[in-house]
């Protein structure tokens, strides 16, 4: 019969095999995650990530499918941030609206500078990739649903919304996008209180009319 010591051996043999699994998914994708700070996603590559990495290209095919397999696997925490974010709109009270705007955008200032570049990759993924751009049109019609929600409940509780209101949603959600993406998809152009400022201004703006 097998000594304890014995069994041990395949079983720490197994530990440090899944160890090793996990810190090479681990530097896979922050290899990715700093090689957008600088690079478009058309100049991105299964080649230049593992380089980066300074793994072999084939434990890439371990993790993942592909490129936007791992963009979009490494995204949905910033995803997940912007829409909990919008949803906190939806969920605030009009007489806290001012403060639930500033907030909410906070919350999005902040996910934009931990994850711009990799969202702006994903964007520009999206823009010329069949196959990405139905999901991502789905998920920008989930948040224009949201603001068109928030917009009614915080600035016309009470009375008749416009009937452009869905259209006015998706004008301010593409302004967000853009106006995020621009300012935080690299380099930061300002600084992120003045982003916050900012879009709290504008939406407030549309909320108080």
């Amino acid at each position: 019969m097998a000594t304890e010591t014995q069994q041990a051996g395949p079983a720490r043999r197994r530990a440090r095999a899944r160890l090793s699994r996990r810190e090479s998914r681990q530097r896979i994708v922050a290899a990715a995650t700093e090689l957008v700070r600088t690079r478009s996603y058309a100049e991105l590559s299964v080649d230049a990530v593992m380089r980066e990495a300074g793994l072999g290209r084939t434990i890439f095919y371990r993790h993942f499918d592909d490129l936007l397999d791992l963009l979009l696997g490494t995204a949905r925490e910033a995803v997940e941030g912007i829409y909990e974010a919008q949803l906190s709109l939806v969920e605030s009270h009009p007489s806290d609206a001012a403060a639930a705007t500033r907030g909410a955008f906070e919350a999005a200032v902040g996910v934009y500078l931990r994850h711009g570049p990799l969202l702006r990759c994903i964007q520009e993924a999206a823009a010329g990739d069949e196959e990405l751009a139905p999901g991502y049109a789905e998920m920008r019609r989930r948040f224009d649903a949201l603001a068109e929600q928030a917009l009614r409940e915080l600035g016309y509780a009470g009375r008749q919304p416009p009937d452009n209101l869905a259209e006015i949603a998706r004008a301010l959600n593409r302004m967000n996008e853009t106006y995020l993406t621009d300012t935080f998809g690299r380099e930061p152009r300002v600084a992120p209180e003045v982003a916050v400022q900012t879009l709290t201004d504008i939406w407030d703006a549309v909320i108080s009319r």
